[in-house]
């Protein structure tokens, strides 16, 4: 008959002998997660090209349809623009910084059909054909107007105040070709004037 003793030591012994086989090795404690910045936090000062926005005040002198100027202080708008022109028959796609602008001008304005009234039918009038100049004496020609780069309201601020004004208008044409404005009639079936309300500004001056 075996001791339990004995027995117990033969089994301790036995089981030093052979490797343990375990089903798998630990895994080591993995890393933290670290929180990921979100896209929102990252584009705040970015536009959609991944360009850093550079928002400065700049001073503007505005000069409105009748003569009139009004100057003051202008918030920034970002780094510059893209724009098409042409030259010589062709066409170019150019980008400008806002600093390197001296002016732009609005030559014509086109009047796009909104809806007949009571007493007509109402359109807006928005600029058309503008003309860019550089401070380095360069002159562009644009044909889209300038909504797309934001110049349609305008707001400055000076000592009277902050003043928003506009480079485009609404006009009421009557059923005797007169407009609401005052403006001369157009000639033919034209919807391009040269002219504009004495409100509206037409040349944009930066300092």
């Amino acid at each position: 008959m075996i001791c339990p003793n004995l027995f117990r030591v033969f089994l301790t012994l036995l089981f030093l002998s052979f490797p343990v086989i375990l089903d798998a090795e630990p895994t080591a404690p993995k890393e933290p997660t670290l929180p990921s910045v979100s896209g929102e936090e990252k584009k705040e000062d970015r536009d959609a090209r991944g360009e850093t926005r550079e928002k400065r005040n700049s001073v503007q002198t505005l000069t409105l349809c009748d003569g009139r100027t009004v100057r003051g202080e202008s918030e920034g708008m970002g780094d510059g623009f893209h724009f098409a022109h042409w030259k010589d028959g062709i066409e170019y796609k150019k980008k400008l910084k806002w600093d390197e602008v001296e002016s732009i001008k609005i030559d014509s304005w086109e009047l796009k059909q909104k809806k007949e009234e009571k007493k007509g039918i109402s359109f807006e009038a928005l600029p058309k054909r503008v003309r860019i100049r550089t401070r380095n004496g360069e002159v562009f020609y644009k044909d889209s107007g300038l909504a797309d780069i934001k110049l349609l309201n305008l707001t400055v601020k000076n000592n009277n105040g902050t003043a928003t004004v506009f480079s485009y208008w609404i006009d009421l044409k009557y059923p005797n070709g007169s407009w609401y404005s005052g403006l001369p009639q157009l000639k033919g079936d034209s919807l391009v004037r040269e002219d504009c309300f004495k409100d509206v500004v037409r040349v944009i001056e930066w300092e």
